[in-house]
């Protein structure tokens, strides 16, 4: 999947899935704009990375819950790059695990100003350069990263949910809307993905159960939930977002892809 020439812009960078995806992306040859929140030391690790393994990357911060930051991003990578060609919206706020009778409402404005809000006012600061992207090559690429929570609902997990959710409806909207300009829009909806904080998470479990249970017994059995019997790690996931940012995906955009090793699967057509 050859991406070489085109520049990706790449929220939530900095760690774990986002910093895979943006690696990904460079081996297939873009160039990677790495936006972060906090992690600004992780940051340049991923562009560092990147430099060795031959491409290119800057490093950009911004809380992206400020509607103010996000034409800032986008100056800041057309400045070094002249252009952006692909968004990988990452960034996102995990919410609160609390059941919905016990919980301050208040509180779950936050994710879904960053999960929501942020994310669009991201992506409409970027329309221009993709507009410009696809008039120029015939193709631009908007990839959502989403999430399985949004069909296997979990007590606890509405505040996260909830405002992925919603973003899943205008993702398939823009779709419609920018597809007239060669803008594909697409998602994929991991769920559990393999590394240290599914791992701490798993940890946590099997303490509040007790009984010598190990949090290698809570993930045999959440990968026993799974089609193929185990968890994907985040360069799997990565592999999903270069295909729909590459040229091999040119026809397919309006599409949610699951990508959770078979952990749930959407209805027949």
């Amino acid at each position: 999947m050859d991406l070489s020439g085109a520049v990706a812009l790449v929220t939530g960078g900095a760690v774990r899935l986002g910093r895979a995806m943006c690696l990904a992306l460079a081996d297939a040859g873009a160039r990677v704009v790495v936006h972060y929140a906090h992690s600004a030391a992780a940051a340049a690790e991923v562009a560092q990375e990147i430099a060795a393994r031959g491409s290119e990357a800057i490093t950009v911060q911004a809380d992206l819950q400020d509607a103010r930051t996000a034409p800032e991003v986008v100056a800041r990578g057309v400045a070094h790059f002249g252009r952006v060609d692909i968004l990988v919206n990452s960034a996102f706020h995990g919410g609160e695990h609390v059941r919905f009778e016990d919980a301050d409402l208040s509180r779950w404005r936050r994710p879904m100003e960053i999960n929501h809000f942020g994310t669009l006012q991201l992506t409409q600061a970027v329309l221009p350069q993709l507009k410009a992207a696809a008039a120029r090559t015939g193709d631009a690429r908007i990839v959502m990263i989403n999430t399985m929570s949004v069909h296997h609902l979990e007590e606890g997990a509405a505040s996260y949910a909830g405002s992925k959710a919603a973003l899943g409806a205008v993702t398939k909207t823009l779709a419609k809307e920018l597809g007239g300009y060669g803008i594909r829009v697409n998602a994929v909806h991991p769920g559990y993905i393999w590394g240290d904080s599914v791992r701490i998470y798993f940890e946590w479990q099997a303490e509040e159960r007790g009984g010598g249970t190990t949090w290698q017994d809570i993930y045999d059995e959440r990968a026993a939930e799974t089609a193929l019997g185990y968890l994907p790690h985040s360069s799997e996931i990565a592999g999903a977002v270069v295909f729909f940012a590459s040229p091999l995906a040119k026809c397919v955009t309006g599409t949610a892809l699951p990508v959770n090793a078979g952990h749930w699967m959407p209805p027949s057509a």
